[in-house]
């Protein structure tokens, strides 16, 4: 599924601000529709999800965060001078499902404002919630976690473990949107330990490592996979030839 975004800036945007989204909309509407032009395609395209910039505090995480990951995101952050993808929320109680590092680096750096996707977490039957990566193709895990459950924490501030979910869109990747860290409003960094597992830094490299695992476990399922699709598509073709030679003869 083809995903469109629509980009929206409080009235009190800043000229650069509204350049950046007026900017980021056309080319990120071309780039993802580029058969359709005209005003009445976009409208109903753009209807789909909704990328906002919204103030830092009003989100709300449903799990802790890795303090060294964290650091590393931050580093990367600064390196770039942009924030690459939007995290993703529920849009009605903006509990974050997707991006809960960067939301915490932005934080401890002072910004004031994030770029948003926004979903229909509890209603949206096409938006899934398992424990692993692979989980977006197959499922074989006993305990499945629920968005009521994710939104639930969120709410509480009972927050589960790091990396405890893995949301699956109706997309493969959100959109990258190279937001320029200038549009966010800098002020005071924030102290964000209390939403930190507590964990050494050896814990922390190791639960890197393991992500780093469940990556690889990903790569090798879509490879047994493309291998099963081609043998099919050559059995299937076989049979094609035998039905024509038997026309034939």
């Amino acid at each position: 599924m083809v995903m469109a975004c629509w980009i929206w800036a409080p009235t009190n945007s800043s000229s650069l601000e509204n350049s950046w989204i007026t900017s980021l909309k056309k080319s990120r509407f071309q780039q993802l529709f580029p058969e359709s032009r005209n005003a009445e395609s976009e409208q109903a395209a753009a209807s789909q999800f909704k990328v906002v910039l919204l103030p830092i505090e009003q989100l709300r995480p449903h799990e802790k965060g890795s303090p060294l990951y964290l650091e590393l995101l931050k580093q990367e952050i600064l390196r770039d001078g942009v924030l690459k993808y939007p995290i993703i929320a529920d849009e009605k109680t903006l509990v974050i499902l997707d991006g809960m590092h960067r939301w915490l680096a932005l934080q401890s750096l002072g910004y004031e404002k994030i770029p948003v996707l926004l979903v229909n977490a509890l209603e949206n039957p096409k938006i899934r919630v398992g424990s692993r990566r692979i989980h977006r193709y197959i499922n074989n895990s006993s305990k499945n976690i629920t968005a009521k459950e994710v939104i639930s924490a969120g709410l509480s501030g009972q927050l589960m473990p790091p990396r405890t979910t893995r949301h699956f869109f109706p997309f493969l990747k959100p959109p990258r949107i190279d937001c320029p860290l200038d549009l966010l409003g800098k002020n005071v960094p924030r102290d964000v330990s209390k939403y930190l597992v507590e964990a050494t830094p050896e814990e922390c490299r190791k639960a890197i490592r393991s992500w780093l695992e469940e990556i690889s476990e990903e790569l090798e399922f879509l490879k047994r996979r493309i291998e099963e699709v081609e043998r099919e598509r050559e059995e299937f073709l076989a049979r094609i030839k035998s039905l024509n030679n038997n026309h034939l003869s």
